[in-house]
């Protein structure tokens, strides 16, 4: 849910999430960003930007001063499901990934040494990857767990090289956060795998029927992971 909202002479956007617990504010190319938990009123939130009054007007003023357009690293190109996104990254006195319409804009700290910068851009973009997965992920297993009648215990998200899901006897399902590389489809087919192993803990024939029942563009899916596996990543070339 997104508004664009004003207090006083700060114009910003609200972003309100049902999984945000606390407010956080974010300066990206395109101005103030305030992320917020959808229980909390605009008085509140506007309280919020008050005591943040200081802080906000002098990032928003460091940013007008300095170039837009960002540069590229490992190529100008991700994939996040099922849309390319460009990827910018732009020296700033602070350090975050913001996603805005297609592009994603990396802040990297002016502090970082130029040895150290590919390796920090690297490190910020898969911990914002792995955000995203936790967020999506857990909205696939809901879909599909209510359609199939299962019930899992808590999602855990990963970072392997080579697999892509596992799921635990005591209901827990792990699923790679490289899954957000590949098409939904795709991604989709590793969650109804997982899902139903927890009725067949197993790769039998059973299991197998059960994962065609619900998914029956599993080979499909499956043949796509083994073929792709090593463009899944990001230091692929996406473009």
């Amino acid at each position: 849910m997104n508004e664009v909202c004003q207090f006083s002479t700060i114009s910003y956007q609200l972003k309100r999430s049902s999984r945000r617990r606390t407010l956080a504010l974010q300066v990206g190319p395109q101005g103030l960003i305030v992320l917020s938990p959808l229980y909390l009123d605009k008085l509140q939130i506007d309280q919020f930007i008050q005591r943040k009054a200081d802080w906000i007007n002098t990032h928003l003023q460091h940013r007008q001063q300095r170039p837009q357009q960002g540069y590229p690293v490992m190529g100008d190109q991700l994939v996040l499901r099922d849309l390319p996104i460009r990827l910018r990254v732009v020296d700033d006195v602070v350090t975050g990934v913001t996603l805005e319409g297609q592009t994603l804009w990396v802040q990297l700290s002016r502090r970082i040494k130029p040895a150290n910068r590919p390796k920090q851009v690297l490190s910020l973009l898969e911990d914002w990857y792995q955000q995203e997965a936790r967020q999506y992920f857990a909205e696939r297993l809901a879909h599909w767990s209510a359609l199939m009648g299962l019930s899992y215990q808590r999602l855990m998200i990963k970072g392997w090289q080579t697999r892509w899901g596992s799921c635990h006897s005591d209901g827990t399902i792990c699923l790679n956060w490289r899954l957000l590389l590949a098409p939904a489809w795709v991604s989709d087919y590793v969650v109804v795998h997982e899902l139903a192993h927890l009725r067949q803990m197993n790769h039998s024939p059973a299991f197998w029927q059960l994962v065609a029942q619900y998914y029956p563009a599993w080979r499909d899916a499956k043949a796509y992971l083994k073929h792709h596996q090593m463009q899944l990543t990001l230091t692929a070339d996406h473009s």
